[in-house]
């Protein structure tokens, strides 16, 4: 039998997204997170400049796990992402409930989320890569997507389905004839 050992930043993550789910983040200091997993604070800095950047990563780490390595169609990214943040909805919560505050628009967990899931869109979903005018489109359409679905999670708006509509509804025209549904493209 193998012992598989945890690194420093697996430890840190359990630690954040433990805390996180019963306090939001501007409760929680960085000694908090570390003496939560039996750490030192200057072990913390080590792998981290600050709890935003660990919590950007926990995110990040999040989408590469359940989704980097699949082929999925844009309907199936979205849903991902979704049952990505339902499961863990007390730590996604907490994350955004502070970050309205602290961060208008929550923009570190936009930049986060909105470039794992352009990559994966442009990577997975789109037949050809956008050139400046396409990306600007698709930069703008994932804004809001991103910001609906942070909108779901705090305040437990609209049902899967809707969400899942007016997501493939809002596809803009010009992004529409390079973004695949599975094998067909939306018309």
């Amino acid at each position: 039998m193998t012992i598989k050992r945890k690194d420093a930043r697996q430890l840190l993550t359990e630690s954040v997204k433990e805390l996180a789910a019963k306090k939001t983040i501007n409760k929680i200091c960085v000694a908090e997170i570390a003496r939560n997993c039996s750490m030192s604070n200057s072990n913390f800095y080590h792998y981290f400049s600050d709890k935003y950047e660990l919590i950007s990563y926990v995110i990040g780490e999040e989408i590469d796990h359940r989704i980097s390595d699949k082929v999925m169609t844009l309907n199936e990214l979205f849903t991902e992402f979704l049952d990505m943040m339902e499961d863990n909805r007390q730590f996604y919560s907490n994350v955004l409930v502070t970050t309205l505050s602290e961060y208008p628009n929550h923009a570190f967990f936009h930049e986060t989320l909105d470039t794992k899931v352009k990559n994966l869109i442009v990577s997975n979903c789109m037949s050809i890569i956008p050139g400046k005018k396409l990306d600007l489109t698709l930069n703008v359409y994932l804004a809001g997507i991103t910001a609906i679905m942070c909108n779901h999670i705090i305040y437990q708006r609209g049902t899967r389905t809707e969400l899942m509509d007016a997501f493939m509804v809002a596809v803009p025209a010009s992004l529409r004839p390079y973004i695949s549904m599975g094998c067909q493209y939306l018309s």
